[in-house]
């Protein structure tokens, strides 16, 4: 679950990305990043992810839904194919809702390691100065690729690759990669900048769901 609460956040921040003066500087299209996300305060669209694991490369897994982000923070996850499985954040909890199971995951963001990478949602966080930003080879396909690595080895990824689209920096899907050698490589299809309403980014258990709190406990006060 943890590789997929990753991929999850980490794409949330490189949706997409506005045209940058140094357009093959890796640093100014990192900076374009953070300048669309200061205007843009709505997104959705269709997504398909194919998960490819490290012990089984001949067998990936493909998975479809739809994806909802709204500033500040707010973001929905709705994996419709091939199993319902939900991840809701109203910007201060994250919950994994699997209705299959009657299970629900809650994690404080602030609580989680995730909130290193979704900080500058927050406006507490700048994805030039808390990631390591570099241009990669091309992939298969042609496009430029974006490289972001954290500059901690306490994250559970390795970096997350972003290929550019000709001509243009905006991206045309994100591929995530963690230590174990696995990737999710994501694309978004029918984007939208429509106004979301906020009641979409809230999460309420069903009565026969199961709960289970990922969050620290309180700690004592000295």
């Amino acid at each position: 679950m943890r590789t997929m609460l990753l991929t999850v956040i980490l794409v949330t921040l490189v949706l997409s990305a506005r045209p940058a003066a140094a357009a093959d500087d890796p640093v100014e299209l990192a900076r374009a990043v953070e300048q669309h996300y200061s205007q843009v305060k709505d997104f959705s669209a269709r997504f398909e992810q194919v998960v490819t694991r490290a012990h089984l490369p001949d067998r990936p897994a493909t998975k479809s839904g739809r994806v909802y982000f709204k500033k500040p923070g707010m973001m929905r996850w709705d994996y419709l194919e091939p199993d319902k499985v939900h991840y809701v954040s109203d910007g201060l909890v994250l919950w994994n809702y699997i209705p299959e199971s009657k299970l629900a995951y809650r994690m404080e963001v602030r609580d989680s390691e995730l909130f290193y990478a979704l900080k500058f949602l927050f406006g507490e966080g700048s994805l030039e100065k808390d990631f390591d930003v570099s241009a990669g080879a091309p992939d298969s396909e042609g496009y430029r690729v974006l490289v972001v690595k954290p500059r901690t080895s306490e994250q559970n990824f390795q970096e997350l690759r972003l290929p550019l689209e000709k001509d243009s920096p905006r991206i045309a899907g994100t591929v995530l990669l963690d230590p174990a050698g696995n990737s999710s490589r994501l694309k978004f299809i029918k984007v939208s900048t429509q106004s979301l309403p906020d009641a979409g980014f809230r999460f309420t258990p069903p009565a026969d769901v199961q709960v289970e709190d990922l969050s620290r406990p309180a700690q004592p006060t000295p």
